[in-house]
């Protein structure tokens, strides 16, 4: 049996093999790289052309079906763009990062070939500085790009015609992480004496709502957002609204207001948010610093402490600089400050006298950091206009035509620039960059080598665009925008 058995096995391998096997030649598709390698960058609403070349090896005449998509950095779902070999459309998409892709098929074979290149769709309002003015027929808002150009009565031509409230209406806005899901990451909103706060669309500047349509249960009076901010990392978000806290949890592309925090207290319109990256360790407890203007103390905020704010210890047998518990003053001004983790804030008595404080979270018992009686700082009491930098320790105020700058270090001011006769400053901003914590290894908030100055000579308001020297110093203005009204309000959009 066994010999039968081998003799079927010789007769089987020797048959030969009469399967009809049609085999033909891989031909590659080969493409041109899109843009010639290098990585494409337009205006939405713009046409977007590219004509890349297309061979395949051994085919003059081939068949071929076309397909042009794009999908977002933050993988949103495939936009598609283009059947055509050549594309020429319009862009439309929101402003953001995607990767377009090509991908040719052999309609005969279906072999393909794809090309890829990132492209970052940008407006000719995403970076730059945003002006809130003053005139006759109301407010209306300004864009100087960073190549200088001015675009002039967006909000007025965004809606209808209308105008923004006067007088004193002013630009709040903020970095918010999950918006970059939208490409939308920084919000805007306008806030008005006496009228509810409207959120405006970052890109056109049409409004989109009010405020208060993100609050589970506003308040009865007019809504007004004094200060808004995100976290660094993770979805949080705090306003100040009507002088109480409201916080988000986050984690949509809009966030939406729980409710206002409980208790006796009337904030001061700043907000500091501490981080847990970096060269020092925060306490993961401590989500945010403020300032209870009612009560003259500091609060801090624990994010899992939903309702409550928590008030520091008054106990100093291990004592900090001060007691935050017992401030008792007003707070005109807060920061950021020029060392990670330390937060400034300007402080003024029933008297006029100017305070120094700054805080160091690193526990809730040795929070209070420095303790200064500021008394070289001509003017500084009649100050409502500063900016802190961040990365000297310095903070600039205003008083009428003038500019100051306040050393905290050496605790004195000295005069750094004077505007001509009639000129009188009506707000300062610094060119920022707002990323998160673990990017820089510092905070929200960095202060660039830029600030701009807005003056008003009773007919006519001017922007005074000045680079910041490594000692603090501004020079003279190395670019001056004019023709606008009275300006109330400025508000940077950092180049992304």
């Amino acid at each position: 049996m066994s010999g039968i058995f081998v003799a079927c096995l010789i007769l089987f391998g020797c048959t030969k093999d009469k399967g009809n096997y049609d085999l033909k030649p891989i031909h590659e598709i080969v493409i041109d790289p899109l843009n010639d390698g290098k990585e494409i960058e337009i205006l939405s609403g713009d046409i977007l052309k590219l004509s890349p070349g297309v061979k395949q090896e051994n085919v003059t005449n081939g068949t071929y079906k076309y397909r042009w998509y794009m999908f977002g950095d933050n993988y949103t779902a495939a936009i598609e763009l283009s059947d055509k070999k050549d594309l020429d459309v319009k862009i439309t998409a929101p402003i953001g990062g995607y990767t377009l892709m090509y991908v040719v098929t052999d309609a005969a074979t279906g072999i393909t070939s794809t090309q890829q290149r990132h492209i970052t769709i940008t407006s000719k309002y995403s970076s730059g500085l945003l002006i809130l003015d003053e005139k006759a027929s109301g407010g209306d808002i300004s864009h100087i790009s960073l190549n200088g150009d001015i675009y002039k009565n967006l909000y007025s031509a965004a809606n209808g015609g209308n105008h923004i409230t006067t007088p004193s209406s002013k630009f709040v806005g903020f970095f918010y992480r999950r918006g970059l899901d939208i490409q939308k990451p920084i919000s805007i909103f306008i806030s008005s004496p006496g009228k509810n706060t409207v959120e405006i669309d970052p890109e056109n500047y049409k409004e989109i709502g009010p405020f208060s349509n993100l609050l589970a249960a506003p308040p009865q009076a007019p809504v007004q957002l004094s200060d808004i901010t995100g976290m660094s990392s993770g979805d949080p978000v705090y306003a100040i609204v009507n002088g109480k806290l409201q916080f988000s949890t986050g984690g949509t592309s809009s966030p939406l207001f729980q409710g206002a925090l409980l208790g006796d207290y009337e904030l001061a319109p700043y907000i500091i948010t501490t981080t847990s990256w970096g060269r020092e360790n925060i306490p993961s407890q401590t989500y945010l610093i403020t300032y209870d203007q009612k009560n003259g103390r500091f609060l801090w905020f624990a994010g899992f402490n939903v309702g409550l704010f928590n008030s520091y210890s008054t106990d100093m047998t291990n004592p900090g600089a001060f007691d935050p518990n017992n401030i008792k003053k007003q707070c005109v001004y807060s920061c950021y400050s020029n060392q990670y983790a330390y937060y400034n804030w300007l402080m003024k008595d029933a008297s006029g006298k100017m305070y120094f404080y700054q805080m160091f979270p690193i526990s809730t018992q040795k929070a209070a950091s420095v303790y200064l009686e500021i008394t070289s700082a001509p003017e500084m009491n009649q100050a409502t206009i500063f900016a802190g930098s961040t990365k000297l320790p310095q903070i600039y105020y205003v008083a009428d035509n003038r500019i100051y700058l306040y050393d905290y270090k050496a605790n004195s001011s000295r005069l750094i620039y004077t505007f001509g006769t009639g000129e009188k400053i009506t707000d300062m901003q610094f060119a920022v960059g707002r990323v998160p914590a673990y990017e820089t290894e510092y905070r929200v908030l960095r202060t660039l080598d830029k600030i701009y100055i807005a003056t008003y000579n009773g007919t006519e308001g001017k922007v005074q665009e000045f680079d910041v020297s490594a000692t603090g110093d501004l020079g003279s203005p190395v670019k001056t925008y004019t023709g606008f009204g009275k300006i109330t309000s400025m508000f940077y959009k950092e180049k992304r």
